[in-house]
């Protein structure tokens, strides 16, 4: 379960980083066109949101143990889900 979970956080958590990338570009293109785009508090947000995710998957990948693994594994999952719901479902 450990090596399962670590796998699909790590995706998650990758989607969630390029999403990121891709709404800094769409804002800077926002900007150079004269328009608003997503918003500096959406990509900041999302930023944010990356950064713990990644770290909390990182530090999923570097444990050896199982208990460390699944609990790193859910924060990295608890977040992204945070951010697709705060600024995508809601």
């Amino acid at each position: 379960m450990g090596r399962a979970l670590r796998g699909l956080s790590g995706g998650l958590t990758a989607g969630l980083l390029v999403l990121t990338v891709v709404l800094c570009g769409v804002q800077l293109w926002g900007l150079g066109r004269g328009n608003i785009g997503p918003g500096w508090t959406t990509l900041a947000g999302h930023a944010l949101g990356s950064a713990v995710a990644l770290f909390t998957q990182l530090r999923a990948d570097r444990s050896h143990r199982r208990a460390p693994v699944v609990g790193y594994s859910l924060g990295a999952l608890g977040v992204v889900l945070v951010v697709l719901v705060q600024w995508w479902w809601s």
